[in-house]
């Protein structure tokens, strides 16, 4: 038994210990995140001063390496930009008859249509140079691009019919691009782990992805894509923990160097999403900052990736401070029965003292007591409608921003991808299906949180005029309009946007409702006072 409860007490110790590296990793993340503006200015700076050495007197081939340099520091950091410098190049190239240059800003836009989702196009691009006659630099950069353009091509497609494909010529173009790689750098490294692990030889390349981190700084994007390839081949082997620490690592380098191209606190949003409830306002907030990227960097694959999983984290963080608030609840029920049993001690010793001065100080603590407790109702009361308020406008937000992916994807795609996919999206109706969501949402919260609110309401209404939805946890449009109203949302433009009508649609369904009052001048006024947790003296 003894040696059971040692056996007991060390694993108790070694799971404590786990989990407090991994808050610990996490808080450490925190921290570097709510840097992000901080390094993103220091990244403008620096590529500031490249644009501050641009003179009018420099050379056709000094201007060119300028522009070269900027194309690298703006590569994963602004999609927009780094082409403006792709185009120029190419174009100052061609006029001074440089085909060095010529030939390396065009492997550069080819990789830059890549990263942003253009695959065709990045691909046509890559194919239109000869590699035999390149110097070895650009013929790493030619085979590197190609490897990439197939890697994402690749996680874009995700079938069996082309995918394979696309795996096998990344393969093909990582093993030349590693045979033009100084050995023993860490680009040389990073690329061998990369050969390994998609040859299925994952235990192989991660030592390499280990020793790219010995070489190379938390603000280098190597060390944020082998910090990635570690926790990618840790989560395979089913170490979880090494595998959040090492996407944490990544998310980190994305944040110093910083990589607006990214996948660490998408995933990792994911991951936490999944592994517990607890994490849902940290998954919240990962989200949202890839998709700020994504939106920053403007790469169309990472958006759709996100829009994907948004709808689940967004509903788990509501799920959490639904639970926040049942608890607070609870909590107050809990405050307000020790009250009055406090109270009650109190009535009776005093009654015992039979003391007309202290029943009467004995009232005062009542009242007291009393008062406090209406504030803290009427508090919670305010706490529940911010809550409700800001939920309503979070799901609005994410469904506009759904609906403006759509047919900014579809402009896209009129402008020269396939027609398959263009069909596609022309079938897929956001607004419509997330409004249909979020309008059973918001009945289904709204109507457990003031159930009597529809026959409280239909009181204010004529005999012959009343109100009956289709079910007990339903809202027709104009139930919906007046329960925002008694939420505080008043102007008719704000409802309008949250449920996606008119203005003057807001407005008829408010003029046929108050025709159905009783008392139509006091109706609004009226509405806004029901369902009350305390009502108020008159």
């Amino acid at each position: 038994m003894k040696v059971v409860r040692i056996l007991l007490l060390l694993l108790s110790a070694v799971c404590g210990l786990s989990l407090y590296a991994a808050q610990s990793d996490l808080d450490r993340l925190d921290g570097y995140v709510a840097r992000r503006a901080e390094y993103v200015a220091r990244k403008q700076h620096s590529i500031d001063r490249i644009k501050a050495q641009l003179r009018p007197s420099m050379t056709a081939v000094e201007r060119l390496a300028i522009y070269d340099r900027l194309f690298e520091a703006y590569y994963t950091f602004r999609f927009d930009s780094a082409m403006v410098y792709v185009k120029r190049g190419s174009q100052l190239a061609e006029s001074a008859h440089n085909s060095y240059f010529q030939d390396n800003f065009r492997i550069h836009q080819g990789l830059l249509l890549a990263t942003s989702g253009y695959y065709s196009q990045g691909e046509a691009v890559l194919q239109s140079i000869r590699p035999e006659g390149l110097p070895s630099e650009l013929q790493f950069k030619y085979y590197y691009s190609f490897s990439w353009l197939y890697n994402f091509w690749s996680a874009y497609c995700n079938d069996r019919e082309f995918a394979p494909r696309f795996n096998q010529l990344r393969l093909q173009y990582l093993q030349q691009a590693i045979s033009c790689t100084p050995r023993g750098g860490a680009m040389y490294h990073y690329l061998s782990g990369e050969a390994l692990y998609y040859s299925g030889k994952n235990a192989d390349a991660m030592r390499h992805y280990h020793r790219v981190l010995q070489l190379v700084s938390v603000s280098n994007r190597l060390y944020a894509s082998s910090a990635y390839a570690l926790a990618r081949g840790y989560k395979l082997q089913g170490r979880m923990d090494l595998y959040e620490h090492y996407m944490v690592e990544a998310g980190i380098s994305d944040q110093v160097c910083p990589l607006k191209e990214n996948l660490a606190l998408q995933e990792l949003s994911l991951y936490l999403y999944e592994k517990d409830e607890s994490y849902s306002s940290r998954a919240v907030k990962y989200i949202y900052c890839s998709m700020e990227d994504a939106e920053f960097y403007n790469n169309r694959l990472r958006m759709l990736e996100i829009s994907r999983i948004l709808p689940k984290i967004v509903a788990a963080y509501q799920s959490q401070i639904n639970s926040r608030t049942t608890l607070l609840y609870w909590g107050l029920g809990g405050l307000s029965l020790l009250t009055l049993m406090l109270l009650a001690l109190i009535w009776l010793v005093f009654k015992q003292n039979k003391k007309l001065n202290s029943r009467r100080l004995q009232l005062r603590q009542q009242n007291a007591l009393l008062e406090k407790l209406n504030q803290q109702l009427s508090i919670t009361n305010q706490h529940r409608e911010t809550y409700i308020r800001l939920f309503l406008n979070l799901c609005a937000i994410y469904i506009g921003k759904l609906d403006s992916m759509r047919k900014l994807v579809l402009r896209s795609i009129k402008a020269g991808t396939t027609n398959e996919l263009q069909s596609k999206l022309n079938h897929i109706r956001v607004q419509e299906e997330e409004a249909t969501t979020f309008y059973d949402r918001f009945d289904r919260a709204f109507t457990m949180l003031y159930p009597d609110f529809v026959s409280q309401l239909n009181q204010l209404l004529r005999d012959d005029a009343q109100v009956h939805p289709e079910s007990p946890n339903s809202l027709t449009t104009g139930l919906r309009i007046y329960a925002l109203m008694r939420l505080g949302v008043t102007a008719s433009a704000e409802i309008a946007t949250l449920l996606f009508y008119s203005p003057q649609t807001i407005y008829n369904y408010k003029s046929a409702m108050k025709s159905r009052a009783k008392n139509r001048d006091t109706f609004e006024q009226d509405v806004n006072r029901l369902c009350h947790v305390i009502q108020e003296d008159n």
